[in-house]
């Protein structure tokens, strides 16, 4: 049945017009409150009146209800926008939704008038640059901040000043800059390159009209150069780059940004063709990469990075008319990715995401994302994000947002009274192992994190079974991510770095030894039942020593505690650790019950297996000062049953009260007075059987 509310495509609350306010402040005062019913009968007449009343306003079109454009102009600008969209950008403006976005990037714009050049560093990865000197990766994010803000605070106000400005940067990158390619790479065409391909490509797009023949000549003939001739280069190579074969970030922020500007000097440039024939094709084996589930294996990071790229490239195919675009929004898993960052970035400030760069999704793709699917969970996440500090160069959201970002329409989370993204509370993406356990979402009080998967995954590190745990906005057992990049982070000596190992993340060390790279892990679950939800992680055969089985049994009780329960199997006896890390206070207020305490925060550790001691380190290995809980084994044995009881909790409130367990050869009980958790034992080992809350 179709949703009568998706019928409502003006706005019921950013219309400048007087009359239209009139009608919001009506419908919010007469209809918000009174029964579905009423709404049903006084929806058809406001949309009526509304779409009467305010003919500029366009609604956007669901891409799963649109084909591949025909007969795409090829008039400028053609990749993001058309000419005859213009009218409506610039009216965004003047909707108060949209104002303080505006005011932003209008602030912006001007500080960057006077904002020191880009200068692209030629020190290696590691060393220092020179002052006034950055990275050229860095030099090249920061010239599409600073280009496409340009292009919108021209297209907003009419000033040349801003279109000139664009121009400017645009040259100095051609003729000042002395690489293309960031010195950490290997030339002739990297990611710093493809990045500045899509600064090129959009902003040629954007202001082709108002660019003089000379101009276009100049920037045109540069591009070719160091852009579009480089690409080719690599692609011609004996041995092509191997970002044309590969499934993850550098994929389509290399063939994408090329793809951008082969797009936008089509018709232009004898190079066109020939780049856009390998660029299109290459970034099938990224979209092959996502699975249904939408689950990204770089994490929250490179999600952000990667699909940016990805698609801002399908939305310009798309545009044009060409393969590669409508079908890429398509795909079920382009559908359901954009809730990937949402489940992992819990509450306003957090990322519980894994590996490397792995800070929170902040990005106007997702304003992309909700208008393709008329999704506003999307929209909801995104307009949480705060804007970014004017002095502080990035990519350019603003710009984008001012394109991407919806208004008026009823699916529209605005529209909606208290809206709220419907998630579950246990959420499983199985295609990579990741899960994230809560008692409720969004914003859930308090959440455990839980990693498994492949460790061959780009940027992963050796961490199966690894968890975090957050109260609030506070980590408490903490995920430590990765330092700023040394020049040997990606080699062999990657593995030797503390925060990639098994050491330095919360699972298990056995034998004293950590995970093998290259090892395939598996997340089993959700597995419901009365009083509890459980995952289950495998990592057989993924350590260094020779296991029979490792499994990491993590089951929610009540939706208020978590019991961990660790079992290994080994042909020989081998000793066995849990690890976790916290930048907060420890203390232990009585045996084998500690507590990590950071803030208003608090995490209850609790283990009831008395051959457990407990110690506390401070590893040398890391770039700031954290505190590891080791809980060992320490007697050498071919089988460990270990339980641990975690509790995350306001730091006055009541902390865990006793734990104690009990095994047989077929059942271990785990008491959490007055709780009283059940395990069975079958042919694939411990099973979670029942929980009983008590009294």
């Amino acid at each position: 049945m179709a949703k009568p509310l998706r019928l409502l495509r003006v706005s019921l609350l950013y219309s400048p017009r007087p009359v239209n306010r009139w009608l919001a402040r009506g419908f919010s005062t007469q209809f918000i409150g009174e029964s579905k019913v009423s709404m049903k009968y006084a929806i058809p007449f406001l949309v009526g009146a509304l779409i009467f009343l305010m003919p500029n306003i366009r609604a956007s079109v669901k891409y799963d209800d649109i084909t591949l454009i025909a007969d795409a102009s090829s008039a400028h600008p053609r990749l993001l926008f058309s000419q005859s969209d213009l009218p409506e950008i610039k009216n965004r403006a003047t909707v108060p939704i949209f104002k303080p976005t505006v005011k932003r990037l209008l602030e912006r714009a001007e500080w960057q008038l006077t904002a020191p050049p880009l200068i692209p560093s030629i020190t290696k990865r590691g060393e220092p640059d020179p002052p006034g000197e950055d990275k050229g990766l860095q030099c090249a994010r920061l010239l599409q901040g600073r280009v496409l803000t340009y292009c919108m605070a021209f297209t907003l106000t009419g000033q040349k000043k801003y279109r000139d400005a664009a121009v400017a940067e645009l040259m100095h990158a051609i003729k000042d800059w002395r690489i293309w390619v960031d010195t950490a790479h290997q030339p002739p065409f990297d990611l710093m390159n493809g990045e500045t391909c899509l600064t090129f490509g959009l902003a040629w797009d954007w202001l082709y009209q108002d660019l003089t023949p000379e101009e276009r000549r100049q920037l045109r003939e540069g591009v070719e150069r160091r852009g579009l001739s480089a690409y080719l280069q690599s692609a011609h190579a004996a041995k092509p780059g191997f970002f044309f074969t590969a499934h993850h970030n550098w994929n389509p922020v290399c063939n994408g940004g090329a793809a951008v500007l082969a797009l936008a000097l089509e018709g232009e440039s004898e190079l066109a063709a020939s780049v856009l024939e390998i660029a299109v094709p290459a970034m099938d084996r990224y979209w092959n990469h996502l699975a249904e589930d939408g689950g990204w294996d770089e994490g929250t990071g490179y999600w952000t990075y990667g699909h940016r790229y990805a698609f801002i490239a399908a939305e310009a195919l798309r545009r044009s008319g060409k393969p590669g675009g409508v079908e890429r929004f398509q795909l079920p898993g382009a559908k359901r990715t954009g809730y990937f960052p949402i489940v992992f970035n819990p509450g306003l400030k957090l990322s519980a995401s894994f590996g490397d760069s792995n800070g929170r999704a902040n990005d106007a793709v997702f304003y992309l994302l909700g208008r393709a699917y008329h999704d506003p969970a999307f929209i909801w996440f995104q307009d949480r994000a705060p804007l970014a500090d004017v002095g502080r160069g990035s990519w350019p959201q603003e710009a984008l947002t001012l394109l991407w970002r919806p208004a008026g329409e009823a699916w529209l989370p605005e529209a909606q009274r208290d809206f709220k993204p419907q998630l579950d509370s246990v959420y499983v993406f199985p295609s990579i192992g990741w899960g994230m356990m809560t008692p409720h979402q969004p914003d859930p009080p308090y959440f455990l994190a839980f990693k498994n998967g492949s460790l061959a995954a780009n940027h992963t590190h050796l961490d199966l079974n690894h968890i975090s745990i957050g109260y609030g906005d506070t980590m408490l057992a903490v995920e430590l991510g990765s330092r700023p990049y040394p020049a040997d982070y990606f080699s062999p000596q990657r593995y030797s770095y503390y925060e990639i190992t098994t050491a330095g993340h919360n699972t298990v060390l056995i034998g004293g030894k950590g995970q093998v790279p290259g090892k395939q892990g598996k997340l089993l679950g959700p597995i419901k039942g009365a009083g509890y939800e459980a995952l289950s992680g495998v990592a057989d055969g993924a350590y260094q020593v020779s296991t029979t089985r490792v499994r990491r049994h993590v089951v929610l009780v009540d939706k208020r505690f978590w019991v961990l329960l660790d079992e290994i199997q080994t042909p020989a006896p081998e000793t066995a650790e849990l690890r976790f890390h916290t930048y907060g206070k420890v203390a232990e207020p009585t045996p084998r019950h500690w507590v990590f305490e950071q803030g208003q925060a608090a995490l209850d550790i609790v283990t009831p297996n008395v051959e457990i001691t407990g110690a506390l380190e401070t590893p040398a290995g890391w770039i700031k000062p954290v505190t590891v809980l080791s809980l060992k084994a320490a007697a050498p044995a071919r089988e460990h049953t270990l339980v641990t009881v975690l509790q995350p909790r306001a730091k006055q409130s009541p902390a865990l009260g006793r734990v104690q367990s009990q095994q047989g050869n077929q059942q271990l009980i785990v008491t959490v007075a007055p709780v009283q958790v059940t395990f069975s034992r079958d042919a694939d080992g411990w099973q979670i059987n029942n929980v009983r809350l008590g009294k």
